[in-house]
């Protein structure tokens, strides 16, 4: 097991190379990294970020189950009013 470790890792480690070796996918990769680099540091920032109430207001998470069952409930109200009234006529 551990020889194909190092055969695996030793086969990465040349496609990187040969793959490095041109100035354009030098080029191409690192901007790739850049920009990996920022999303990763964004995404540090919004969790570190307190959301308060207001924030919320109108963007709801889609992992809050309790919003999203007050959302549907409440979308539900709306379906149920409408269809009374046209029930009545």
């Amino acid at each position: 097991m551990a020889k194909l470790n190092r055969v695996v890792l030793a086969g990465i480690g040349i496609a990187g190379v040969s793959f490095l070796s041109s100035k354009n996918n030098r080029e191409k990769a690192r901007v790739m990294l850049n920009n990996v680099k920022t999303k990763a540091d964004s995404w540090m920032k919004k969790k570190k970020h307190n959301k308060s109430p207001m924030t919320k207001i109108g963007h709801s998470d889609p992992h809050d189950i309790a919003d999203n069952k007050m959302v549907s409930e409440g979308a539900m109200y709306s379906v149920d009013y409408y269809n009374m009234v046209e029930q009545e006529e």
